[in-house]
């Protein structure tokens, strides 16, 4: 008979089997498109009931796996903001430093170790999914880019609130989508993958991101923004998190 220790790392080793079973098939194919039997599958699990029993349900695991893997994200950023500060000391970080705190930690943590890594892909296929964005930015997971939206404000004070809202929205899905690329590309090409080419395009993109933050808002967009209504202006703010949220299927096709 197995004594309790053994017991508990069976039930550990099966919940992990789980975890990496699911975020890779919600990585490649998308949440909404994975079910629970192939979940299951994947990780070798012929007890039906095993996500029920460890998870309670799709979503429940879906955010076991984001408990897992966002919080080491948060603490290497908010690490990385707090070094920026003191070094900038009382004046605001430069668009490019706003730019490498939130895409920096995301790249490390993926060069760190050969992978295959599918948490970037994982939280792209959720930001395309309104629902499961939703969901995610109310969890306030994500509650460093508030430090990013606060320190984009701080560099841009005389910009109109909402430009800088949709200026955030766009660099932060813009840095997923990159750092997505990149893990794509690491886990396709093996021991091909460089890199030194990897941490080149990051540069690119973050001089490319950096402009976008430092563009002066154009007459075209201070227009449309004073005859607005306001229902209709781009939001002043995310959302209480901070988390950028896509919009609404019919102000999109607008």
């Amino acid at each position: 008979m197995r004594g309790p220790m053994t017991q508990d790392a069976a039930k550990t080793d099966t919940r992990t089997g789980l975890l990496l079973a699911a975020e890779r098939l919600f990585a490649l194919q998308g949440v909404a498109a994975t079910t629970i039997r192939q979940i299951n599958a994947a990780a070798g699990q012929r007890n039906q009931s095993a996500i029920h029993y460890h998870f309670g349900s799709r979503d429940g695991i879906l955010d076991a796996i984001m408990d897992l893997r966002v919080p080491p994200m948060n603490q290497a950023r908010a690490a990385l903001l707090e070094r920026m500060r003191d070094e900038a000391g009382a004046r605001p970080l430069t668009s490019r430093e706003i730019v490498t705190a939130l895409i920096q930690p995301n790249l490390d943590r993926l060069l760190a170790t050969p992978g295959p890594h599918f948490t970037a892909r994982l939280l792209l296929q959720m930001r395309v999914d309104h629902d499961i964005w939703r969901r995610y930015a109310r969890a306030h997971r994500a509650w460093t880019l508030d430090d990013i939206r606060v320190e984009i404000a701080r560099a841009n004070p005389f910009a109109p609130p909402e430009a800088l809202a949709s200026r955030f929205r766009q660099v932060v899905s813009l840095s997923m989508f990159q750092v997505a690329e990149i893990e794509r590309a690491q886990d396709q090409l093996g021991p091909g993958f460089s890199p030194e080419e990897a941490r080149f395009r990051i540069e690119e993109m973050t001089t490319a991101m950096g402009a976008i933050l430092d563009a002066p808002v154009s007459p075209g967009a201070l227009a449309w923004l004073r005859r607005a209504p306001a229902t209709e202006a781009p939001r002043a703010t995310a959302p209480a998190d901070g988390t950028p949220e896509p919009p609404a299927p019919d102000a999109a096709s607008k």
